[in-house]
């Protein structure tokens, strides 16, 4: 049984990013924007499958039920807000299904070699540092520290990522590839009906002691 304690409602000025892997192996990854200092904190993941001796192996979810988590998730960082919407492949073949159980799939037309390029920008930051992972986070450094990185380009000038067990660590990629930003908060919260009449009545402060004097 799965448990959400450790998750919270985000800051009103953080921004929460999603990025989705979608196929027999289904993994989705909920990224959370903290603007000031700016980095970047992986807060959840949901994959539908885990690690046994190094081995894949699926959980048996079914896609509504995998669907179904993915929500309960975004309405713990997210209460306000019901609409899930997920950076994705843009050929991926579940967008019409998923939509189904209200998640929205994005198109992310940035490719491969670009986004493992990004990606590994913010794995390599140090000084300062822009990208933390969450203690109870499993399969997402699971596959980083397994994935196999280019040590350069390839005489194609490719620097894509060779593919593996990254069913979650695409996900991350959409995430980073979109270069996140601060969340600007330019609303400011409109005061109550009370608040306004209390504006509008309330009496002038009567200074204490000789006008013309002051304050003493």
């Amino acid at each position: 049984m799965l448990s959400f304690d450790h998750l919270h409602a985000l800051p009103p000025d953080w921004d929460l990013l999603v990025g989705a892997d979608t196929g027999t192996y289904m993994g989705m990854v909920f990224c959370a924007i903290c603007p000031d200092p700016y980095a970047l904190l992986m807060v959840a993941e949901v994959p539908n499958y885990r690690y046994v001796s190094n081995e894949i192996e699926l959980l048996g979810l079914s896609v509504p039920e995998w669907a179904r988590l993915c929500h309960v998730i975004f309405r713990h960082l997210r209460p306000r807000e019901t609409k899930l919407k997920a950076w994705a492949d843009p050929n991926t073949q579940f967008r019409a299904e998923l939509s189904h159980y209200d998640i929205h799939l994005l198109a992310n037309e940035r490719g491969p070699e670009l986004r493992t390029e990004i990606a590994r920008e913010y794995l390599h930051a140090v000084d300062p540092q822009r990208l933390y992972f969450a203690p109870w986070l499993q399969i997402l450094p699971y596959e980083i520290e397994h994935a196999k990185w280019p040590d350069a380009v390839t005489g194609a000038g490719k620097f894509t990522r060779l593919k593996g067990d990254d069913h979650l660590l695409d996900p991350f990629e959409h995430v980073c590839s979109r270069r996140p930003r601060r969340k600007a908060l330019t609303e400011q919260k409109k005061p109550s009906f009370l608040d306004q009449q209390l504006a509008l009545h309330r009496r002038p402060i009567v200074q204490a002691g000789d006008p013309h004097l002051g304050h003493l």
